[in-house]
């Protein structure tokens, strides 16, 4: 079961995995009879096992037309609240672009996104089609962040729930980044457990089952005031 470091998703200290939706997960697993093994590893590598047929399984995936020709999903096991947009307190271009829209179709602006890292099959698209500049970030969200704060990237957009665990979870950037919800941001979408189609069917099936038996986690916090 491979997991990207995303706190207060998932994440890994003093060596071992925690997160919301890692505890989750791992009661999915044990529902389900499942004695899984956790590993973290960047989110192209993930889905290059996948593409190449490799038994592996993921935490916290979001369902998009692309990856449904290459794994397997199963039913939701959390929704995100609606994407931020995150960039540095001093940047006061901002302080103006408080709608989706103005924040996508800005000439200047440089995008920070985290290489084979989905936003949800909407926003993938939005950027794709609208996005003038954009930066791939090999590293994880953390690196992206830093990167915003060291003005090689002007925005990214990340989950409320994920922006506040990095800050939490490292205890940097306070007081260096910002964020918020824009106006016309669509609502957040669902995460899955993600396996490859080589993974067993009835192992497929019993995460379903246990999935379904398992309560959703829930997050509250939609501002940061």
């Amino acid at each position: 079961m491979a997991y990207i470091e995303y706190p207060p998703y998932s994440y890994t200290e003093d060596g071992k995995l925690g997160g919301i939706l890692a505890d989750a997960t791992r009661e999915v697993m044990r529902r389900a009879g499942i004695d899984a093994t956790y590993q973290a590893m960047p989110g192209k590598r993930i889905v290059t096992l996948m593409m190449a047929g490799e038994p592996v399984c993921a935490i916290a995936a979001f369902r998009t037309p692309g990856r449904e020709s290459f794994a397997w999903f199963s039913p939701p096991t959390y929704r995100n609240a609606p994407l931020a947009v995150v960039h540095r307190s001093s940047d006061t271009r901002f302080d103006k672009l408080r709608n989706l829209d103005e924040v996508l179709d800005s000439p200047d602006l440089v995008l920070g996104l985290q290489n084979g890292y989905s936003l949800g099959s909407r926003m993938d698209r939005e950027i794709s089609l609208r996005v003038r500049k954009v930066r791939q970030a090999t590293a994880d969200l953390e690196h992206l962040v830093r990167m915003i704060e060291s003005e090689r990237l002007d925005y990214a957009f990340l989950s409320p729930e994920g922006i506040s665990g990095l800050i939490e979870f490292t205890g940097s950037h306070q007081g260096k980044i910002s964020w918020y919800v824009p106006e016309g941001m669509p609502k957040g979408e669902t995460r899955h457990i993600m396996c490859s189609r080589t993974v067993p069917q009835d192992v497929r099936d019993r995460i379903a089952k246990a999935v379904e038996q398992t309560p959703m986690p829930v997050w509250n916090r939609t501002s940061s005031d």
